[in-house]
C-alpha cells in the first residue's frame, strides 16, 4: 500500500520525534537514575530538572502541543473550518500531538510525579492511550474521503452493488457469493465489549485470508487475468458486509469510548492550567546555576 504525501510526512514526523526522545533519554539517562534525593549534586541538575533549561523547554513544548491537540475538537464542530482538509487528517495530527506532547512532559518531570501533579499525569497517560484505542474504533467505523460518516442504509446499498458486480461480472453463482456473505462476524446473541474488540481486531485478518482461499477456488471458472479485480472486490464485498453487521455496535463502543476518555481529558487541562499558573506565580521556571 502506497503513502500519500501527507501519510509519508506524518512517518517522517513520528520517526524524527521518537528519535529526538531517544535522543533525549539517553542524554539525560544519567540524571534520571540518580536516586530524587542526590538529585540536587547532580552536574546535570540545571539541565534536566523539570525547572532547568532543557526540561522546561520540554514542558513548554509537550504542553503546547496537548493545546494544539484541541484544534481538532473546533475542526469537528466549527463549520467554517471544513475547508481545511478532512477530520480523517486532523485526527491523525490530533493523535500525534496527543501521542509526543505527554512523551515530552514525562521527560519534562524528570519521572517524578507526586502530588496534584500526579492526578494530571496519570489523566494524560489514560488519555493518550485512549486515544489510540479511539483511533481504532474511529476506523471500524465507515466514512466518506472527508470524514463524514456513512450512513447505515448507504452502506447496505454498497454492499448489495458489490454483490451484483461480483454475479454479473464474473458470473459468480449465489451459492458462491453466500460464501463471502458467511465470513462477517455472527450477530447471534449478545456479545461482550472483549469479544467485540476481538472480533474488530482480528477479524480483517482472518477475512483476508478466507478471501484469498475464496480466489484459489475461483480459478477454475475466472480466468487468470480477472484474477486481481475478482481479488480486490471480493476484499471490498467482504469488509463491506462487516461493517454493516458490526455497525450499531461500532456506534455503541465509540460511544462507551467517548465517556471515558472526555473526563480524563477535562482532568488533564484542568491541573495542567493549575500547575502552570503555579509555576509562573512562583517563579518557578528556566533556572540557571547561581
Amino acid at each position: 500500500m502506497r503513502l500519500s504525501l501527507f501519510g509519508l510526512i506524518l512517518v517522517l514526523l513520528y520517526a524524527a520525534t521518537l528519535a529526538a526522545v531517544g535522543f533525549l533519554l539517553v542524554e539525560g539517562g544519567p540524571f534520571y537514575l540518580t536516586p530524587i534525593v542526590e538529585r540536587a549534586h547532580h552536574e546535570g541538575y540545571w539541565l534536566w530538572k523539570p525547572g532547568g533549561r532543557i526540561g522546561h523547554a520540554m514542558g513548554v513544548l509537550g504542553s503546547a502541543m496537548m493545546v494544539v491537540m484541541l484544534l481538532y475538537s473546533v475542526r469537528k464542530r466549527v463549520a467554517a473550518f471544513r475547508r481545511f482538509g478532512p477530520v480523517s487528517r486532523w485526527l491523525d495530527i490530533h493523535i500525534y500531538l496527543g501521542i509526543s506532547g505527554p512523551l515530552l512532559v514525562v521527560l519534562h518531570s524528570s519521572f517524578k510525579v507526586h502530588g496534584l501533579v500526579a492526578l494530571s499525569f496519570w489523566s494524560m497517560i489514560a488519555v493518550a492511550l485512549s486515544g489510540v484505542a479511539g483511533r481504532f474504533l474511529y476506523l471500524q467505523i465507515p466514512r466518506t474521503r472527508a470524514g463524514e460518516e456513512i450512513a447505515l442504509d448507504e452502506l447496505r446499498r454498497r454492499d448489495q452493488a458489490l454483490t451484483e458486480r461480483l454475479k454479473t461480472q464474473f458470473g459468480l453463482a449465489e451459492s458462491r457469493l453466500a460464501r463471502l456473505g458467511a465470513l462477517g462476524p455472527a450477530t447471534s446473541g449478545r456479545q461482550t465489549v472483549l469479544r467485540l474488540l476481538v472480533e474488530m481486531i482480528f477479524g480483517a485478518a482472518r477475512e483476508r485470508s478466507e478471501v484469498r482461499a475464496f480466489v484459489r477456488d475461483c480459478r477454475r471458472s475466472v480466468p487468470d487475468p480477472l484474477l486481481h479485480e475478482l481479488g480486490r472486490l471480493a476484499r471490498d464485498k467482504a469488509a463491506t458486509h462487516r461493517r454493516v453487521l458490526l455497525w450499531s455496535r461500532a456506534h455503541d463502543l465509540f460511544h462507551y469510548w467517548h465517556v471515558f476518555h472526555k473526563p480524563f481529558a477535562v482532568v488533564m487541562y484542568l491541573f495542567m492550567l493549575v500547575h502552570i499558573t503555579v509555576a509562573l506565580l512562583t517563579g518557578y521556571g528556566w533556572q540557571v546555576a547561581g
